[in-house]
């Protein structure tokens, strides 16, 4: 999955949970095994998201170099099984 952005008005109202339904269902209709997504160490709320719903962290890839060019420092690939 590439990502997801909940409009700031909308987020905890179950947006975002919701759009992360529909990616497991659709991926669940493919017969794909898994799910899997990266967050930027600077968007604990979109992790918390991840985590609630069931993703686990598999790696984390330290980039302190982008911090400055693109604000984040580390991101962490997480993944779901779904078959």
């Amino acid at each position: 999955m590439d990502g997801i952005v909940v409009h700031p008005e909308r987020r905890g109202q179950g947006v975002g949970t919701a759009l992360l339904d529909a990616v497991i269902t659709l991926a669940r209709e493919q017969g794909l095994e898994r799910v899997r997504l990266e967050v930027v160490d600077t968007n604990p709320a979109a992790r918390r998201l991840y985590e609630r719903v069931g993703f686990v962290p598999v790696r984390t890839t330290r980039t302190p170099y982008l911090r400055r060019l693109f604000g984040f420092g580390a991101s962490t690939e997480m993944a779901l099984i779904v078959s």
